[in-house]
Formats: C-alpha cells, sequence, structure tokens
C-alpha cells in the first residue's frame, strides 16, 4: 500500500540532476583543457627565455660566442657554441651543441626575425642582431614573444 505523504526524488527528477552535472563538468572540463595550453605556451615561452639568457651568460663568461638557433621545420631550438664561421652568426656543422630542446606538442613558432632563425651572443654580452621569436598555442589564440636587444643583449618576455 502506497502512503500519501511520501517524500523523496522521483527517477525524472534524479536524472535531470544527473545531466546537469554532466554539462557542468563538460564545460569546467574544456575551460581547464584551455587554461592547461596557456601554461604549457607560458612555460615552453620561459624555457626559450632561460636558454637565451644561459647563452648570453656563457658567452660573457667563457669569452667565446654563444647562440641559440630556432629550428621552425623540427619545432625546436638548439644552444650552441659558435666555433664555425665566426662573422656568420648561424649555427653550422662543427659547432659545439651544447642543448637541444622539442617544443612542447600544443606550442608552434609564429615568426622569427633573426637572421638565419640565429641570434649569437658576443663575450661582451651584446647579441649578433635584434630580433624577436613568436611562440604560439597551436590549439588556442595565445601567443608570447621573446626579444632580444642587440646593443645591450637584454632579453625579455611580452604578450604579442
Amino acid at each position: 500500500m502506497l502512503k500519501k505523504n511520501q517524500s523523496g526524488f522521483t527517477i525524472i527528477e534524479l536524472m535531470i540532476v544527473v545531466v546537469l552535472i554532466g554539462i557542468f563538468a563538460s564545460l569546467t572540463l574544456a575551460n581547464l583543457s584551455s587554461h592547461s595550453d596557456k601554461l604549457k605556451l607560458k612555460s615552453q615561452a620561459r624555457d626559450v627565455l632561460s636558454n637565451l639568457r644561459l647563452a648570453r651568460s656563457l658567452a660573457v663568461s667563457n669569452r667565446a660566442p654563444h647562440g641559440v638557433f630556432f629550428d621552425s621545420n623540427n619545432r625546436r631550438f638548439i644552444l650552441f657554441q659558435d666555433k664555425v664561421n665566426l662573422t656568420d652568426n648561424t649555427y653550422d656543422v662543427g659547432d659545439s651543441l651544447i642543448y637541444s630542446e622539442d617544443l612542447k606538442t600544443v606550442v608552434g613558432y609564429d615568426a622569427c626575425s633573426f637572421p638565419n632563425n640565429t641570434v649569437v651572443f658576443k663575450a661582451d654580452g651584446s647579441a649578433s642582431s635584434s630580433g624577436s621569436i613568436g611562440l604560439s598555442s597551436l590549439t588556442t589564440e595565445w601567443s608570447l614573444l621573446v626579444d632580444v636587444l642587440a646593443s645591450t643583449g637584454r632579453v625579455r618576455l611580452t604578450q604579442s
């Protein structure tokens, strides 16, 4: 026998709540994924920034030119000591490889304004040329720019 004063939820009410929770969870996950890609872009830009600064420090401390080559075809950058064709400011066969890193899967190069996609720091800390390298998220619209000033070798990260 059914009582008239029974309280509780019907199956339809429970299903509506479950559907609403699913909708909110999917919206939150999409937001988190987008945020994660932004963090990966920032992390990659900081890696490029720190390797440029390291190249400058090594050039000053070792009194020898060091540089970074941005290989857009293979989506990586290479930190090297320039030992071959010192006046060309390029990464050549025979230069001493110090470090190489592939870009994260969600990050790509936008544009590189350095001649031959290479910046070389001299023993006095100055750079071979002023320029910038753009990094962008392949899944979102975010992008960052790493700038180098030739006269001082100053390296900084900006939003583009």
